[in-house]
């Protein structure tokens, strides 16, 4: 069971739009995947369309226990065969664990994950935060996938966020493994958006900065707006980043193994 964390410190860059694509290229590929839904905002919980529960990831943070994970899990009404999705739903009250004061602290969504089986990979939607719940998701992942545009913020936001996965591995889960930076809605055309893709490839060099760039296209909103995988998107568009991703989800198989 592969488990990825898609994290970005910077609000608006597309981090959910990321993990949805994934789902959709693993389902496409005949995965069992689950969606774990850390963001407070609950954004990948209502786009997959999960079926409500009782039972949340809220509940789970507070008692990772195996019977508190598996009456949280929910499956989602995307029909993409031959995979299928599973939801650990998001809600308001996780806020509530994402406080951090740098004191001594113990993972529990790892603990929680432990218990499961039955998925080829796990996707775990963080919060654009560096708060507790990012360092939970991190803790419990073999992968980091960090997301950014490609902007003076963004770049900003993928350095905070490297030195936090340093941190991470360094005090809490030695086999975390960086797995690349995803430049989203990239404008060919733009010469601040090759500007920075530069940036990114002299800093943290070429094999860091997953290829092909994932460009801006009106396919993804048309999904999400749809409630369904962009993998169903049968435009030129939709294609085109229906490839991207599995692309993407290739080479996070191979670096999980």
């Amino acid at each position: 069971m592969a488990v990825v964390s898609v994290l970005s410190l910077k609000g608006g860059v597309g981090k959910t739009s990321v993990v949805l694509g994934l789902a959709g290229a693993a389902t496409v590929r005949g995965l069992a995947t689950l969606v774990v839904d850390l963001d407070p905002q609950g954004n990948a919980t209502s786009l997959l369309k999960s079926h409500k529960t009782r039972t949340t990831v809220a509940d789970v943070l507070g008692h990772p226990t195996r019977e508190t994970v598996e009456s949280a899990l929910t499956p989602c009404d995307w029909e993409v065969a031959p995979g299928e999705v599973d939801v650990l739903p998001g809600h308001a009250n996780t806020i509530r664990f994402d406080a951090w004061t740098g004191g001594p602290w113990r993972p529990k969504l790892a603990r929680a994950l432990g218990h499961l089986d039955g998925y080829d990979l796990v996707l775990i939607d963080c919060p654009p935060s560096l708060g507790a719940l990012t360092r939970e998701a991190l803790a419990a992942s073999d992968l980091a996938l960090v997301v950014t545009t490609p902007s003076y913020f963004g770049a900003q936001g993928v350095e905070r966020a490297m030195a936090e996965i340093d941190e991470v591995r360094k005090n809490h889960n030695r086999d975390l493994q960086l797995a690349g930076i995803v430049v989203n809605r990239v404008r060919s055309v733009a010469e601040e958006h090759q500007y920075r893709e530069h940036e990114l490839v002299e800093i943290y060099g070429r094999s860091t900065v997953m290829k092909p760039l994932m460009p801006e296209r009106i396919a993804v909103q048309q999904a999400e707006g749809y409630g369904q995988p962009v993998q169903l998107v049968k435009t030129a568009g939709g294609r085109e980043v229906a490839d991207i991703y599995g692309t993407y989800l290739t080479k996070l198989l191979k670096a999980a193994r």
